[in-house]
């Protein structure tokens, strides 16, 4: 198949594109810069094209030149950043999204997979949180992400594009993404590692949910591959464990006894992640294509830190 993979040379794009490329996908990487967040041995077999998602045209062009069979559209800008650069989240998360619906509408690609998250829910006191309860998100990005959705299914109704969406929780892995208001998942393993210590913005109990980067991969590779007639519904949603700070900490010390954590709560960011739900009914996806995350927090925490240590000593 002929795969796009947009924020392509991201966290999570880069790694979703070693997979693809092992089971002989033709893969291009769309993304604003050349070069990827996480090189992988697969990365020089992708071709990458540099481009503004932003960019009508741009994506237009390359869409048409692909001929692609399927893209993944996972260009988006997190959740603090998006607080910070209000006019470049909308730009990049709605008027993006818009312009890959179009070209993949214009130019007849067969399937959209959409990262959404499950921030889009907002605070919830239901646990777990209904796949189709109310979302009424409290940041920019999971207001965006909301129309995303919102979006990609009125394609589907009105021009048949094969939209498939799936809310992501926090995603963990060495050198990930730290632009979300989730980015100390990721970032407390590269400070412990590298410093010896972590400042959390958190307080110590607040909680949220993640999953591991090799599960998210799956995740998305297990809903593109399923037939359609298997899929009850557009949008799906996962869940997986939701550690407080103070257990991300301790499941550190038991790999790095001398990490020193500390606790300095930040008023935005803290009430974000705290207004995330922990838990989510992710039954359709198990039923309907075969979700089943496999990390627990210890085994996140003894499959990133190795990988920390390799990459920055060797």
């Amino acid at each position: 198949m002929k795969i796009m993979i947009t924020g392509g040379n991201g966290s999570l794009g880069s790694r979703l594109a070693a997979p693809l490329v092992w089971r002989g996908d033709q893969v291009t990487l769309l993304d604003r810069s050349p070069d990827p967040r996480v090189r992988t041995p697969e990365f020089d077999q992708c071709t990458v094209a540099v481009a503004d998602i932003a960019d009508k045209e741009q994506v237009s062009k390359i869409v048409a030149d692909g001929e692609f069979d399927s893209i993944f559209h996972l260009a988006a800008l997190m959740s603090s950043d998006a607080e910070e650069n209000p006019d470049v989240a909308w730009q990049v998360n709605m008027i993006g999204t818009c312009n890959v619906l179009e070209a993949a509408r214009e130019h007849g690609v067969g399937r959209v997979i959409f990262t959404s998250t499950v921030a889009s829910y907002g605070h919830m006191t239901e646990d777990p949180v209904p796949v189709d309860a109310p979302q009424w998100p409290e940041s920019l990005y999971g207001a965006t992400k909301v129309a995303g959705e919102r979006l990609g299914v009125y394609y589907h109704y009105r021009f048949g594009v094969d939209f498939r969406g799936l809310r992501l929780v926090a995603t963990v892995a060495p050198f990930g993404s730290t632009g979300g208001a989730s980015g100390y998942c990721s970032q407390v393993y590269l400070d412990a590692v590298q410093k010896g210590a972590y400042e959390f913005y958190l307080k110590p109990e607040t909680r949220a949910p993640i999953i591991y980067i090799e599960d998210a991969v799956g995740a998305l590779i297990g809903l593109h591959d399923a037939p359609a007639s298997d899929l009850t519904r557009r949008v799906y949603t996962l869940s997986g464990i939701a550690p407080s700070a103070e257990e991300f900490a301790a499941s550190i010390r038991q790999v790095l006894p001398e990490v020193q954590f500390t606790y300095k709560p930040d008023p935005v960011l803290d009430p974000i992640v705290a207004s995330w739900p922990d838990r989510y009914d992710d039954s359709a996806s198990r039923a309907d294509w075969g979700w089943d995350p496999g990390y627990g927090l210890d085994a996140i925490t003894d499959a990133v830190i190795p990988a920390l240590r390799a990459a920055i000593e060797g």
